[in-house]
């Protein structure tokens, strides 16, 4: 039998007879008479559930999916109920050739295809998109929301169809849940596992369990899963970006470039020339603004729930509803100790060590006496935060299937909505000194005589050892009120869509199915900015009678716990002991920290707790979507595939709230006190409206060629699109302008120099989508059951790219009066901005490279799989308003990947080890320069024991290397290094009862 009679004679089936893809994939795989399968079957309706064991099983079942398809796809199917290959979806994905993902907290996170940003991968649950909003909104899913549990299996197309909505440039990963009519009546999974890692010592439970029945006649039935899950992550970074990362120190006009070639531009703030106490001094370097050692704990709680209902009222006709709820917490606590550039003087700075080409500051030291009296050295600065959040996903969706003689007609209909950020967050600092004019003994009071920092492979920062008992008892330990505060994001996503799609069954010619169909979807999305405060009762008392105004600035600062004196006594509020327990990330050799529970405890017993909606920093986004697509599916001789086109027309409005921040006086030169209200400040206040259309036709090719037996081809081409992030399009636009009064003022009293003029940012409104022409060839040649090797050239020619930049704009202005003083402040006429840190769109891009799998299943149990990816992304020209502003890399792309696998299973047990690297990566702009993530590798290991027939024991290792990340700026030296994170070594042990 050929094999296109044999596909031809699969695809009958699945249409007649609603096989699961599972099905289909072992017979092709295992090479079974179809002509005599089909004939038993066209005499039943009742079918055998297939279910399939075992990692080797599961690998063949990826590969003949991978085999079936008429579009380049790769798939993950989990290897029993209940039993995804990984902890997370998105850690094995990164398995897949030319996946690279984003960790948080040691998690998979956010999943990027062949080069490209994971704003630009679409993915879906079921075939729709799922809305997720961790604060911040993104068109990213964040797969630290969805529990593995409930994942049946993934696909990853990485060459379009028409049929498949639009918004995947990367590629679109489809995520399949179970459902009850393909599982056996009263079946089901239990787990119960605990979890431990180095960097948190503790051991916590995670329970998931699925539970599916239906009636005898197997037309009704209804399945239930959920999880829950407790984990604590505990992230130990080294950073060196707070505050405005890296700068340049010179004494002279800025030059065009440095000495290794990077440009420095005016916008790029820098200090002066560094000097030490001997008198050497160090000019034209790079600096960091900020050097810190820090610790993000996270105290997660995943919430994961499924209910699915189907119904088969006929034979042709099923009905099926879903609800999906997630739900993630995470509330978190951050412990900083930094070194800020406040003490880049003679006076306290001993020491200055430089790389290899003089150029970049490695290491700093300073101390309290260097000037040859006791200075106030203010640091190490304590300083840290406390947050509360949850972010929450439903989707409800009504789904049916016709099954007719010559035609399919499918609808889905349904909402997908997600809120997201905290509920309360707020940060405190210290400083380690304390100035004489706030000393009891009328003298500077330093609980640090000495501190530095060194740069190497990690953040290394030291301080004098009795750093911590001098804190403790009571020396020094400054309040900072300024850098004490509170700001969060939090948004709402909302999307409604409708489904119809029908194929017809035509049977003509090369012609085997014309598919047609039409999506709508509307999706609303409200983003905002809060502020926790804790103020007096009596100021909460004005503010409900209307006495005092919550949104003046000024207003809200006089009944504002820090800046009335009632920020606790640090000696109160620290930990007994430094941190502990530094397994990786940093060095430090004393760390003290504040205990934020009871910091907010003392807090919240002396204040009232005030939340205040922001009406500035918000925007609005409203997107409706129609889309309609032909598409026929084709088969002649050795050949098969699609073609097709999909039209989409998307309207968009955008809201945002923009302002001016007019800073005209400081200080009043004659008294010396600060100048208050309007004469010092004034804020302007805007709304920004703009609808934007846009239409376009994808057209898309798919073409497979069944050389023999055993050797696949495939070709395809395909236009496709992704829209804007949603925070580059929404984002409000702030300006700000320093009077040359305020910046004499600031120099003069504060020693802190600004510079007078216009600066500004905000979000571009008129970014256009994301628009790629794609090109893919493979070969894959099947030579066994679960046994292929193959190769795959992709290029994407990307157009409408979307990158950071910090431009001069210039633009009319209407000119401004002060509306209290009628004193013109800045007069009409052309204004420039700069710096003005914005998006804009990005043109001739191209990432282009080669993918190389191989995977092999030997008849003893031991199997391996591996596969290698090289990507090569330009230096594409970025543009505005039609002129070329600079050149910049695809942000999210990786040089390579690399990924490695090796099992061993028989009747009784598995045990398989992964080796997983991302060569460096690519992630945008930042200060002037690039950032980019140098090479991770990670080893895990898996291991399950078959205690009796339904009942297994489980464990795995992640991260068994104890790899750390490190990202750092420009691309001549990696020694600007930007930051140094571990998050751990971790190990899980459960067992898992089916049923």
């Amino acid at each position: 039998m050929s094999n296109n009679t044999e596909t031809q004679q699969l695809t009958s089936l699945s249409r007649r007879f609603k096989k699961s893809t599972l099905l289909l994939a072992i017979l092709a795989s295992s090479n079974i008479a179809i002509a005599q399968e089909q004939q038993e079957k066209e005499q039943s309706d009742e079918f055998e559930v297939i279910e399939v064991r075992g990692i080797r099983s599961s690998m063949a079942e990826n590969l003949a999916i991978k085999r079936l398809s008429n579009s380049i796809v790769d798939a993950i199917t989990a290897e029993d109920i209940g039993k995804f290959p990984d902890k997370n979806v998105a850690d094995s994905l990164q398995r897949v050739p030319g996946v690279v993902i984003s960790r948080s907290g040691g998690e998979g996170e956010n999943v990027s295809i062949r080069g490209l940003s994971s704003d630009l991968t679409l993915t879906q649950l079921n075939g729709n998109f799922i809305a997720s909003s961790p604060g911040s909104p993104s068109r990213s899913f964040s797969y630290s929301l969805l529990p593995s549990t409930m994942v049946k299996s993934v696909e990853v197309f990485k060459s379009s169809e028409a049929r498949l909505d639009e918004g995947g440039v990367g590629g679109t990963v489809i995520l399949h849940s179970r459902t009850p009519l393909d599982m056996e009546a009263n079946s089901g999974a239990f787990n119960v596992e605990y979890t431990y890692a180095d960097v948190t010592k503790e051991y916590e439970p995670n329970f998931s369990g699925v539970y599916s029945w239906k009636n005898d006649d197997e037309d009704f039935g209804f399945l239930l899963g959920y999880t829950n899950q407790d984990r604590t992550n505990r992230t130990l970074s080294g950073d060196m970006s707070t505050g405005g990362g890296w700068r340049w120190a010179t004494s002279s006009d800025l030059p065009a470039t440095d000495t290794n070639g990077n440009e420095i531009t005016d916008s790029t703030r820098r200090f002066s020339a560094l000097e030490d106490a001997n008198g050497n001094s160090y000019d034209g370097v790079w600096a960091p603004q900020v050097a810190g050692v820090g610790i993000t704990e996270e105290k997660r709680e995943r919430v994961g729930v499924q209910a699915t209902i189907q119904w088969r009222p006929t034979d042709n006709l099923e009905l099926t509803f879903n609800h999906f709820h997630f739900e993630l917490g995470q509330d978190r606590t951050t412990s900083q100790l930094m070194i800020p550039e406040w003490k880049y003087s003679p006076d306290y700075l001993t020491d200055v060590i430089l790389d290899e080409t003089g150029t970049i500051v490695t290491g700093m030291d300073f101390t309290s006496g260097a000037s040859g009296s006791e200075g106030n050295l203010e640091f190490p600065w304590i300083i840290g935060s406390y947050t509360k959040e949850k972010d929450t996903s439903d989707t409800y969706d009504f789904a049916f299937e016709y099954a007719g003689d010559v035609f399919d007609l499918s609808g889905k209909f349904g909402r997908t909505e997600a809120s997201g950020g905290p509920s309360e967050s707020f940060s405190a600092a210290y400083k380690s000194g304390q100035p004489a004019s706030r000393s009891d003994s009328g003298v500077n009071e330093n609980a640090a005589s000495f501190a530095g920092w060194r740069l190497g492979d990690r953040v290394s920062l030291y301080a004098d050892p009795a750093l911590l008992s001098n804190l403790q008892a009571g020396i020094a330990g400054d309040p900072d009120p300024g850098s004490t505060g509170s700001s969060f994001i939090v948004s709402d996503l909302k999307e409604d869509y409708g489904q119809l799609d029908l194929d017809y069954h035509i049977a003509y010619g090369i012609l085997d199915t014309i598919r047609v169909g039409v999506k709508h979807r509307k999706a609303t999305l409200h983003r905002e900015t809060n502020n926790t405060f804790f103020i007096t009762q009596d100021g909460a008392d004005r503010i409900a009678s209307g006495d005092l105004d919550p949104f003046s600035q000024g207003a809200i600062d006089e009944v504002a716990y820090q800046w009335i004196g009632g920020m606790p006594n640090l000696e109160d509020v620290l930990n007994q002991e430094s941190e502990k327990n530094i397994a990786g990330g940093f060095e430090v050799n004393t760390m003290p920290s504040i205990n934020w529970q009871q910091y907010r405890d003392i807090v919240t017993n002396e204040y009232v707790k005030y939340t205040r909606r922001e009406p500035d920093f918000v925007f609005d986004i409203e997107e409706e979507i129609t889309a309609a697509y032909l598409q026929a599916d084709f088969s002649f001789g050795d050949f098969r595939g699609n073609f097709g086109v999909r039209y989409v027309e998307t309207e968009t409005q955008i809201m945002s709230s923009d302002k001016i921040n007019y800073f005209l006086d400081d200080i009043d030169d004659v008294t010396g006190e600060d100048i208050l209200g309007d004469e010092r400040l004034v804020d302007v206040e805007t709304t920004t409206l703009r609808t934007v259309k846009d239409d376009r036709f994808l057209p898309s090719l798919n073409l497979v060629w069944e050389a023999n037996d055993s050797l696949v081809v495939r070709a395809a081409a395909a236009k496709t699109m992704s829209r804007a992030p949603f925070n580059d399009l929404g984002a409000p636009e702030q300006l700000t302008f320093i009077s040359q009064e305020w910046a004499d003022d600031r120099l003069e009293f504060r020693g802190n120099p600004v510079d007078q003029g216009w600066s500004g940012s905000g979000g571009n409104k008129a970014l256009e989508p994301f628009e790629s022409v794609q090109l893919d060839l493979s070969a894959e040649y099947y030579y066994g059951i679960g046994s292929a090797v193959g190769v795959a050239l992709f290029k994407k020619d990307v157009d409408n790219f979307i990158v950071p930049l910090i431009i001069t704009s210039e633009r009319p202005f209407e000119g401004f009066t002060n509306p209290f003083t009628d004193e013109e402040i800045v007069p009409a006429g052309n204004i420039t901005v700069t710096p003005f840190t914005t998006t804009a769109n990005g043109t001739n891009a191209t990432s282009q490279g080669v993918e190389i799998f191989a995977q092999h299943s030997f008849e003893n149990g031991f199997g391996i799989n591996a596969n290698y990816t090289l990507n090569d992304t330009n230096q594409a020209d970025v543009s505005v308003d039609g002129e070329k502003v600079g050149e910049s890399a695809l942000v999210g792309s990786a040089d390579d990947q690399f990924n490695f696998s090796a099992y061993f299973e028989n009747h009784d047990y598995s045990i398989r080890a992964s080796y997983n690297r991302r060569g460096k990566m690519a992630l945008g702009l930042a200060d002037g320069l690039t950032v980019s993530q140098e090479p991770y590798q990670q080893v895990d290991l898996n291991a399950s024991y078959n205690l009796m027939e339904n009942l297994v024991l489980s464990v795995s290792v992640i991260n068994l290397t104890k790899e750390e990340s490190r990202t750092y700026y420009g691309d001549d030296s990696e020694n600007r290094l930007r930051s140094s994170s571990y998050s751990g070594r971790r190990y899980y042990a459960g067992m898992t009862y089916r049923f």
